[in-house]
């Protein structure tokens, strides 16, 4: 690891044959750079905006689309992207930068069962949608992460940048909390 890097840590656990984990993020020398900074900002700002929007009855593609838009938005003000978000978002650009999913089911098995099954949505073939690993409605009780993340890979975005402005990036971001639905909210 060298002085600008950054480390990623993603990370599981078990208690009493509950699964769990997390995701988290930080500069090597311990003092993010500008830029860096400014993914970190709007990673966290997606994160925080799904967790503020998570309830029973929303949507868990709607809170992927949240994630985008925070994520997306953020590298806009940064003057990393140029155009309208929300043509972003049409145009699956979100799924360059975050082309997993925003989380996942958790209990029994870090990867728990339930995201999808007869009378849930079906999986939506979109860049980045397509990983989700559920199309449901939040329901009291459930227990999912939230994990988005911003990547600048080379095999997603050197395809899109030939039509659109380059940028020079090799970082990786991202973070992941586990979400309780209640009727309240979540938390997490």
């Amino acid at each position: 690891m060298s002085d600008g890097d950054l480390l990623l840590f993603d990370m599981g656990c078990e208690y009493y044959r509950y699964g769990s984990d997390i995701t988290c993020s930080w500069p090597v020398n311990g003092r993010f750079t500008k830029d860096q900074a400014l993914i970190y900002t709007a990673v966290l700002d997606a994160h925080s905006s799904v967790i503020a929007a998570m309830k029973p009855g929303v949507s868990w593609p709607d809170m992927h689309t949240l994630a985008y838009r925070r994520i997306l938005s953020g590298l806009k003000m940064g003057g990393l992207l140029q155009g309208d978000v929300d043509g972003m978002i049409a145009a699956d650009i979100g799924g360059l930068f975050m082309p997993h999913g925003l989380g996942h089911l958790i209990g029994i098995d870090t990867h728990d069962v339930g995201g999808y099954g007869v009378g849930f949505p079906p999986r939506i073939q979109r860049p980045g949608y397509k990983s989700l690993r559920t199309a449901r409605v939040l329901e009291e009780g459930m227990i999912i992460t939230v994990e988005p993340g911003c990547y600048f890979n080379p095999v997603l975005l050197l395809p899109a940048l030939e039509v659109t402005h380059s940028c020079q990036y090799g970082s990786s971001l991202g973070l992941r909390s586990r979400c309780l639905i209640s009727t309240i909210g979540a938390f997490g």
